[in-house]
């Protein structure tokens, strides 16, 4: 009797063992889908931020770039004036030469600063004067929608230094390795006009009416156009030829007749009659 009931308290004791070992398995079985839930969450919480980051990253170029292609589209309209005034220095007053050499100045600036992730100032900030006849040019017929990135302007820019300091031949140099660059970009007709220009300086005559046609034929709205025709009609008066010079100026007139352009053909006509 007394072995029975030992075997009996044996069996319940095992039973009670398997039965405890049971119990904790399970726990411990819910405890790891708890924490893999909560890391799941995590996860997608991260994820979640991720995305919003980038989206806020991608606003902030996209915001950054236009500020910096509106900048970009005032400085070449002002310097596109400054050029003008080198080929026809005495029809631009002094005083707003050194307005737009400002203006130029401070939007150069603003576009480093922008360049660089610095806030631009308020674009108010740098308008000329209002007594300034020169405070609202009239925008030149875009050749493409874009404005011109970073290298293509410091190309320009530099082509157009040598020029300005008298480099003529540097400067056609660089001017052609330009449009070679940018056959299609914005300045590339400001660049052949400016190559004409060179071998006009050199009384290269015939080579400079060659550069001014291409201007004429292809882009005759263009701002420089006008300024193309003039000269060529000046290269044709040049090369002894009045008669063609003439003809050419009248064509000025003809085509741009509120143009400054047209009020110098009309001074050299009266000279030729």
């Amino acid at each position: 009797m007394e072995k029975h009931n030992w075997f009996a308290v044996t069996l319940t004791v095992i039973g009670l063992a398997a039965g405890s070992g049971c119990i904790s398995g399970s726990g411990q079985l819910q405890e790891q889908q708890i924490i893999s839930q909560r890391l799941e969450s995590l996860e997608q919480q991260q994820a979640a931020l991720t995305r919003e980051n980038a989206n806020a990253q991608q606003k902030l170029v996209a915001d950054t770039n236009i500020r910096l292609d509106n900048l970009e589209r005032e400085l070449k309209l002002l310097s596109e004036a400054v050029e003008d005034s080198i080929t026809r220095p005495e029809e631009i007053p002094t005083a707003d030469k050194l307005e737009l050499e400002k203006v130029i100045t401070r939007l150069e600036e603003r576009l480093q600063k922008l360049e660089k992730g610095a806030q631009p100032q308020a674009d108010n900030a740098v308008q000329p004067t209002s007594s300034s006849p020169l405070t609202t040019p009239a925008p030149p017929t875009p050749l493409q929608p874009q404005a011109p990135g970073a290298r293509e302007k410091a190309l320009y820019d530099d082509a157009l230094a040598e020029l300005k300091r008298g480099n003529d031949q540097t400067a056609k140099e660089k001017f052609n390795n330009f449009i070679a660059s940018f056959p299609d970009g914005s300045y590339a007709v400001n660049a052949q006009f400016w190559i004409g220009e060179c071998f006009y300086k050199a009384k290269d005559y015939a080579e400079a009416i060659i550069k001014y046609d291409d201007i004429i034929a292809k882009h005759p709205d263009h701002p420089k156009a006008p300024s193309a025709l003039l000269k060529q009609g000046f290269s044709f008066i040049q090369l002894g030829d009045p008669t063609d010079g003439k003809l050419i100026l009248e064509k000025v007139i003809a085509n741009y007749p509120e143009s400054d352009q047209a009020e110098i053909a009309r001074r050299k006509l009266a000279t030729l009659k």
